[in-house]
């Protein structure tokens, strides 16, 4: 049992701290609570690496579409909030987010076990995996990832990205070069600079069913890999009101209804350099 003269100390101290909160700034939220600073501000800013098609993409004049778009557009609106967008080089993006330069990454990311370390993730909203696009040339020779594992051949992956981690260990003899985005490592391979190209499925598949006759794709996934967006790690109630949206925005058909516009329909095709 506390003594009388511990009891109160203990009622003074709870004293000072009422008052210390109650003097705070009216736009002040204690950490973890990203979710009320959004409603507070209506704007949800959102920080993402654009050229990842078709999931985030930047137009020639200067607009964002895409299936992320959509989605975090929907989610913002849930909030009573507009999406603000911070275009962010991917190798940066990670410490961009714990610095609070925005309040989510929302640009195509899996969810590792190594990223979960430094980030909280939402439910997973898309299931990819890795498949590699390789030049024409090459098609009597490379039938199988293995056959990418040869002395002398080279296989691009935009820096940072798992495709990045899994190349390294997975084609050891080949050479790796690092590129900075998924254009630069697609028209390499395209204009035969390189010999190869690890990356998303969805991006290659739109990329290789455009330039048929120089570049094919290997039928075996090399990994099955699950998209979701990511916060920082106290911001759980963000997290959640996320999570929610994406189940209503599932149930009503919106999710449905941008997967066919990006991924079927692709009205932005024409509109984008990578498909002129």
């Amino acid at each position: 049992m506390q003594s009388k003269k511990n009891w109160k100390r203990h009622l003074n101290l709870c004293k000072l701290a009422f008052v210390f909160l109650s003097s705070l700034s009216p736009g002040f939220s204690l950490a973890g609570d990203t979710l009320s600073e959004v409603k507070s501000r209506k704007e949800l800013r959102v920080g993402l690496d654009p050229g990842f098609i078709p999931f985030e993409m930047k137009t020639p004049k200067g607009d964002m579409i895409g299936f992320d778009i959509d989605m975090i557009r929907g989610f913002a609106d849930s909030l009573g909030a507009k999406a603000q967008f911070v275009d962010t080089r991917w190798e940066g993006i990670i410490p961009a987010l714990v610095a609070k330069k925005f309040d989510v990454i929302v640009s195509g990311m899996t969810i590792t076990e190594e990223r979960k370390r430094t980030l909280l993730f939402s439910e997973p909203y898309y299931r990819a995996g890795l498949l590699a696009l390789v030049g024409s040339k090459h098609k009597a020779a490379v039938k199988n990832p293995s056959d990418l594992n040869k002395a002398g051949l080279q296989i691009a992956v935009k820096v940072g990205t798992t495709a990045d981690q899994f190349a390294a260990k997975a084609f050891p003899t080949a050479t790796i070069r690092k590129l900075d985005s998924e254009s630069d490592c697609a028209n390499a391979v395209s204009l035969g600079k390189v010999d190869a190209f690890i990356y998303d499925k969805p991006y290659l598949e739109i990329f290789a069913a455009r330039h048929s006759a120089k570049v094919y794709l290997l039928k075996e996934e090399l990994t099955v890999e699950d998209f979701g967006i990511a916060a920082r790690k106290a911001d759980t109630s963000l997290i959640q009101a996320f999570n929610s949206f994406l189940k209503t925005w599932k149930s009503t058909g919106g999710y449905e209804r941008s997967l066919k516009t990006h991924f079927v329909e692709m009205p932005w095709a024409s509109a984008m350099p990578l498909f002129k």
